[in-house]
């Protein structure tokens, strides 16, 4: 929803328009279904259960936490004392569970994984989906996984499923969920979406050498992209984990295994 401009929906990574007549078009119509800026109002509100100032601390990083691991996005004009004046814009993205998406990555878990895709490419999806498999035993055992969630997108706040030998951490800074996880859950993964913290990344070093495998993403649309980032370089690079999953945008296509040597032969 922007304020002002046709209505979108992306499905399938495709951008569709919404017209007037309530039909869905795949390229853009003479009479757009606008979106105004009453209607803006309106469905923050309703996203916020009618009180915004109670998610004031999500707002100002950007989203708004909806149950069933949904989330909403918002753009607009924030004050400086960071708080949200007016808003423009709302992406409500809507999650879901794919049971056996990550059936290809599960002998690839151990050691570690990191699950690299541009938005869109279904990265929480799939490791959610993994992070259930490895907990149900898919494998031929029961792993104890550790979910450090800070924005609930992964659980859904324990509405998906994630297994029945999970553990999951809401906190808002993820490198002190690792910590918790490891000193206290004695788990044999721990999993967490979208690295980029030097904190997180201490945190993993630390799994590391109690040999904790670490399974986690990163945006990006192909491995020059995350060698080029010093967090994710340094992640790849420090042993931590065995094994990079590239997701394509496209449907249907499996992710490509690399192992981090091949990685490091090339780019270090």
């Amino acid at each position: 929803m922007r304020m002002g401009l046709p209505l979108c929906l992306t499905v399938e990574g495709k951008t569709l328009f919404v017209c007037e007549n309530s039909i869905v078009c795949n390229e853009l119509p003479k009479n757009p279904l606008l979106v105004t800026s009453d209607e803006i109002q309106k469905t923050l509100a309703a996203l916020c259960n009618n009180s915004i100032y109670l998610y004031e601390n999500e707002i100002k990083q950007g989203f708004v936490s909806l149950s069933g691991g949904n989330r909403a996005g918002v753009c607009g004009f924030f004050n400086a004392e960071d708080m949200l004046v007016s808003v423009t814009s709302i992406n409500i993205r809507i999650a879901r569970q794919i049971f056996g998406c990550a059936d290809s990555l599960l002998s690839c878990a151990k050691g570690g994984l990191l699950i690299v895709g541009p938005p869109g490419s279904g990265k929480t999806t799939i490791l959610r989906d993994l992070i259930r498999s490895l907990s149900s035993g898919q494998d031929g055992t029961y792993h104890r996984v550790a979910v450090i969630d800070s924005r609930g997108e992964i659980s859904g706040g324990g509405v998906l499923n994630l297994g029945v030998c999970t553990d999951v951490l809401h906190t808002a800074k993820k490198s002190i969920g690792i910590d918790i996880a490891l000193r206290t859950m004695f788990p044999q993964f721990i999993a967490f979406d979208e690295i980029g913290t030097a904190d997180e990344l201490e945190g993993i070093k630390n799994c590391f050498n109690a040999g904790v495998g670490i399974i986690t993403t990163a945006h990006g649309d192909n491995l020059s992209d995350i060698m080029h980032r010093d967090i994710t370089r340094k992640f790849i690079t420090s042993g931590a984990i065995h094994k990079v999953a590239l997701l394509s945008s496209e449907l249907g296509q499996l992710p490509q295994i690399i192992a981090c040597e091949e990685i490091r032969d090339v780019y270090c």
